[in-house]
This record gives C-alpha cells, structure tokens and sequence, in this order.
C-alpha cells in the first residue's frame, strides 16, 4: 500500500516536473524567436537612421551653402534636385541639363526629379543656351549617363 502511494505522488511530481520543464522550454524558445525578431529591426531601423543621416549630408555636401549668385528659381531647383537623387535601379535616373552654372549643367535625378525639373525649366531656356557656359559642358560630355549607385543617382 505504502508503495502505490509513494508511486502515485512520484508519477504526479514528475508529471508537473515535466510540465514545468516543457512550459520553460517554450518561453526560452519564444524568448529566443523575439531576441531575433528584435535585433533584426533594430539593424534595420539602424540602416534606415544612416540612409536618412547620409542623404541629408549628401544634401548639405551638395547645395549647402548656396552660391551667392544664385537665384530663387536656382533655389528651388537645387531643393528639388536635392530631394529626388533616391534611386533603386539605373532605370530610375536620368540626367538633366539645368542650363545653370550654379546648379551644375548637368544634373542625375530620378524620375520624379526629372519631371519636375523639365517641368518648371522655363520654354526660352534653350535660347539663352549659345552663349552659356554649359555649352562647352554639353559638348565636352556628350556620352554621359546616368548611374545607379548605392540608392544615389550619379553620373
């Protein structure tokens, strides 16, 4: 008799032993999955910190300060270029002729910066053209393209 109660506590305390053990085995588990899930979106949100801290010292090394013969209307267009050099392939870039000295003649932006730009250029830019320093820019580099290279379109 002695023995079947002492083997009927013994099976209940290695059943809840074991219980606990697969219960702990689990929030380990879990505990795991979530430190990994974890450290990934911190490397991420990390990346994501350096892209936004270089794009805006791209945009400080690139337009800052502005020329003092610059424009509002070269202002504007060095704020849009500023703001469209993103890129993920080299389909999405294109150069642009800013016809500006101050600007750069040319110019590598995405396609939306490209739209933007051929869309605020005014029409009788093309007449001011042949006596414009970029002229002798757009001869001296007629095989230019434009270039994808880490998410920044160059050329």
């Amino acid at each position: 008799m002695f023995y079947r109660i002492a083997f009927k506590w013994l099976s209940i305390i290695v059943i809840v032993l074991v219980g606990f053990l697969v219960m702990l085995l689990f929030l380990g588990y879990l505990l795991k999955e979530n430190e990994a899930a974890t450290t990934q979106l911190k490397a991420q949100l990390e990346q994501e910190a350096y892209q936004q801290q270089e794009k805006e010292q791209r945009r400080k090394d690139l337009f800052y300060p502005l020329p003092k013969t610059s424009n509002s209307f070269e202002k504007s267009q060095q704020k849009i270029i500023a703001d469209n050099l993103s890129c993920q392939t080299d389909a999405q870039c294109f150069l642009v002729h800013t016809h500006s000295r101050a600007l750069g003649c040319i110019v590598s932006v995405n396609t939306t910066g490209a739209a933007i730009l051929l869309k605020t250029t005014p029409k009788n830019e093309n007449l001011q053209l042949l006596g414009n320093y970029c002229q002798q820019e757009y001869v001296n580099k007629p095989s230019l393209s434009a270039q994808c290279r880490n998410n920044h379109c160059s050329f």
